[in-house]
């Protein structure tokens, strides 16, 4: 009976470890420095929308709810970079070139796994120089919740703090 189960409780344990989504560490490769950037042009994203739903109840008494979430990646980008002092342009000026960052976004894998209702979203950042296009930093990172909103959110936070946090 012990036997049986210490199996069980081995098998059970073994499930629910191979169910969960594992991350992937993040990486980034720098080819500059962040020094003397002033602006930033940030390439537009489509907005990412979420909605998770679920029903239960009793035959004749069913309920539900849902919830919707949504992010827009340059938004978000723009926001943390105007938080920490940097100045959002419309565009590109050739004056400005050489202090202006353009930066974009990019989706990767999405994940979803068997268990828990987990999804993992993978994000990509590059940053690039304003007068001659050449990249300065690139940033992969990816983050789990249980939607993808979220985990984009969480990804592309994670990914921010990885650029600029290791910079200064």
């Amino acid at each position: 009976m012990k036997k049986t189960y210490s199996f069980l409780l081995l098998l059970m344990g073994a499930f629910i470890f191979t169910s969960c989504l594992s991350i992937a560490p993040t990486s980034i490769s720098r080819s500059g420095s962040l020094e003397g950037y002033r602006f930033f042009y940030v390439t537009p994203t489509a907005e990412r929308n979420s909605v998770n739903g679920d029903t239960w109840g009793t035959r004749g008494n069913t309920y539900g709810s849902t919830t919707s979430s949504s992010v827009n990646p340059a938004d978000l980008i723009a926001g943390y970079l105007m938080g920490r002092g940097y100045v959002r342009v419309p565009e590109v000026k050739k004056e400005d070139a050489a202090q202006t960052m353009v930066i974009n976004y990019g989706d990767g894998n999405m994940r979803e796994g068997a268990f828990f209702d987990q999804r993992a979203a993978e994000v990509t950042i590059q940053i690039l120089n304003g007068q001659t296009n050449a990249l300065v930093v690139v940033c992969k990172a990816e983050e789990k919740s249980n939607n993808e909103a979220k985990a984009t959110r969480l990804a592309i936070e994670k990914a921010l703090n990885e650029i600029f946090n290791g910079a200064l």
